[in-house]
């Protein structure tokens, strides 16, 4: 079996507060420490003790210094500069207005969503990402926002293109075998954007070839999103920022990542399914949790954070020992 050949212990990040992120960062590398605590603990199986002792071996037996590995990764996908739109008559950029807006929506988080609301998308995926097109709008399921930032990225966006060296590489990479052209990438309002799904499994495959705490932490990531029920609506608007900040700053004091909680949903997770798959089976169970979305009261709010977190750290869970099966052999590993 491979050895995890790194420890990645990311420096201090800009937490951007984006409506575009799913789960805000700190909720994300939170979320992923529980997953590794659960695996230490006395409820996780033989199994999941197994992979949670390869990662705290390679952490030099430090169990807290391989969950804030993990999580930092976790975490610091949110970061990445690898996406620009825009056009001969601006040029490109990560966000919109030079940056200045990055707060509003940042362009990479385009690929965070795995959207349970349609199907077969234009790739050929099961599931499409984000898509302007098929966005579930402000308010259609209640009391929207006044401000819709859907409707104002995309004025702002109209008829911009992805730039054909990001076009060539990132979406390359978060194909994972679905197909594209680039004329699908000239027009944002247009652009059936892949599916947090797929770059998912493309980050997976690379701990697979590359075992680091960054690797994995990077698919948990895109795994964690699956959890976020605005993900799977292809929606930036609808409370979106205001749920993910909620779920923040009450993610310790409501005890969101309760043990118990997660152990009555870890056995739903089937580490031999492919990294797709588990991603979509949660990405379904926060699509029927769609409260978020027109709600925004406290006892709401926390009722859907309360099954949701758990449902998201079980879904980790399974990524997590997935890993190690995958590097221990194929029969162990299943499909990817």
């Amino acid at each position: 079996m491979k050895a995890l050949t790194s420890m990645v212990i990311g420096a201090a990040c800009v937490v951007a507060s984006s409506a575009s992120f799913a789960w805000k960062q700190p909720t994300h590398k939170l979320e992923v420490i529980a997953a590794l605590n659960y695996m230490g603990s006395s409820l996780a199986t033989p199994e999941q003790k197994r992979a949670y002792n390869f990662y705290v071996k390679a952490a030099n037996g430090d169990a807290a210094k391989a969950g804030d590995a993990l999580g930092q990764a976790c975490y610091d996908a949110d970061d990445f500069v690898d996406v620009r739109l825009g056009g001969w008559w601006r040029g490109y950029e990560h966000a919109p207005l030079w940056g200045m807006a990055a707060s509003i929506v940042n362009y990479t988080s385009y690929y965070h969503f795995t959207t349970m609301s349609r199907g077969k998308d234009a790739h050929g995926n099961a599931n499409g990402g984000y898509n302007y097109r098929h966005r579930t709008p402000n308010g259609s399921l209640g009391k929207g926002e006044t401000f819709d930032i859907d409707y104002w990225a995309a004025i702002y966006l109209w008829n911009t293109q992805l730039k054909r060296a990001d076009y060539d590489n990132t979406e390359a990479k978060y194909r994972q075998g679905s197909y594209s052209n680039y004329g699908m990438y000239k027009d944002f309002q247009n652009i059936p954007w892949q599916p947090s799904a797929n770059a998912s499994r493309y980050w997976f495959k690379e701990f697979l070839s590359r075992p680091t705490f960054q690797m994995m932490g990077y698919s948990l990531h895109f795994l964690t999103d699956g959890g976020q029920v605005h993900h799977t609506m292809s929606t930036s608007a609808n409370h979106h920022a205001s749920w993910e900040a909620f779920v923040e700053d009450n993610y310790a004091a409501q005890n969101f990542a309760n043990i118990d909680a997660i152990h009555a949903r870890v056995s739903k997770y089937n580490p031999r399914q492919g990294v797709r798959e588990i991603l979509s089976q949660l990405a379904g169970e926060a699509y029927t949790r769609p409260e978020p979305l027109y709600a925004t009261d406290s006892q709401t709010r926390s009722g859907v954070a309360r099954d949701m977190i758990p449902e998201t750290i079980a879904a980790a869970v399974a990524v997590l020992t997935k890993g190690v099966n995958c590097l221990e052999s194929s029969a162990a590993c299943g499909a990817l």
